[in-house]
């Protein structure tokens, strides 16, 4: 099942399912169903916080004939609004360290965004007057399901969630002149995520995915998820080693070869850009660039 979350005329969000043609109201379907404990979510972290019996109790409602909001009227927002952590990984694939000119790294290199950084399918990425080196990072995002402490890479993926499409937006003049990547990586919308969450109940094995980014219809990144150099398994192993990790906790596992600040001569995002992520079989990820005024 894809599970999405949209916003209401009220300013809140819900729970929806992806369905063919638009997305159907868990909240609706719960109630119809008589399944108390499925009502009121408001996005897929709140469903993961209910546990693997709630998801199995939704999987089972058939939204045949259910109410439909249709795909040109939905407002998506992040599939999770609220995460408690949004972990990023950088220098996962061989030939983005070498597109970036240093070595490979030794260790797991990691980095946080903050949920100010997250906008849905459809919202604009700020460009803010901070920057003017403005680039894109497609990646597989991971969701964790369960709450993981001291997990082994073994048993790893029994606490995943799902997977979605992120986009690690970065400021490169920024990461680069300064120590920290907190205002290079975390600025407001640096994190577009969405459109959905495909349910690891009927996700293929990882290795089968593969990332493509696209810049105002332009192919820029193509790549294979089996090629990342610290596999989803290990990243959760090595994480949760010493942060815990809580349902709907997001996972950015890095980006491939192909980022504009690597082509010559670099070439960044500017106003009006499309930016475009697919991941089958999830979906696809788009948003335009706004210069913020």
């Amino acid at each position: 099942m894809k599970l999405a979350t949209l916003r209401t005329a009220g300013g809140g969000t819900s729970l929806h399912l992806a369905v063919d043609g638009g997305f159907v109201e868990v909240d609706a379907l719960a109630a119809a169903a008589g399944v108390p404990a499925l009502r009121g979510l408001a996005d897929v972290g709140a469903l993961y916080a209910l546990g693997a019996a709630a998801r199995g109790e939704l999987a089972g409602l058939d939204p045949t004939g259910a109410p439909l909001v249709a795909a040109s009227a939905a407002r998506l927002a992040p599939p999770v609004t609220r995460p408690s952590k949004l972990i990023c990984v950088g220098l996962n694939y061989a030939d983005h360290v070498a597109e970036s000119r240093g070595p490979r790294p030794e260790r797991v290199v990691l980095f946080a965004k903050f949920p100010s950084c997250l906008v849905g399918e459809g919202e604009a990425i700020e460009l803010p007057a901070v920057t003017e080196q403005l680039d894109y990072e497609g990646e597989l995002a991971v969701v964790i399901g369960t709450r993981a402490k001291g997990v082994k890479s073994a048993d790893a993926l029994d606490y995943v969630g799902g997977y979605t499409i992120i986009n690690d937006v970065s400021a490169r003049d920024l990461q680069s002149a300064e120590p920290q990547w907190i205002r290079g990586k975390a600025l407001d919308t640096f994190a577009p995520l969405g459109p959905w969450v495909l349910d690891a109940l009927d996700a293929p094995p990882i290795d089968s995915m593969n990332i493509r980014t696209l810049v105002n219809g332009d192919l820029r990144q193509d790549a294979s998820c089996g090629l990342m150099l610290t596999p989803v398994p290990e990243l959760i192993e090595h994480i949760s080693a010493a942060i815990c990790l809580e349902p709907g906790d997001v996972i950015a596992t890095g980006t491939p070869a192909g980022i504009g600040a690597a082509m010559d001569p670099p070439v960044f995002l500017v106003d009006g850009d499309i930016v475009e992520i697919e991941l089958e079989p999830i979906g696809r990820l788009r948003n335009v660039v706004r210069t913020l005024r």
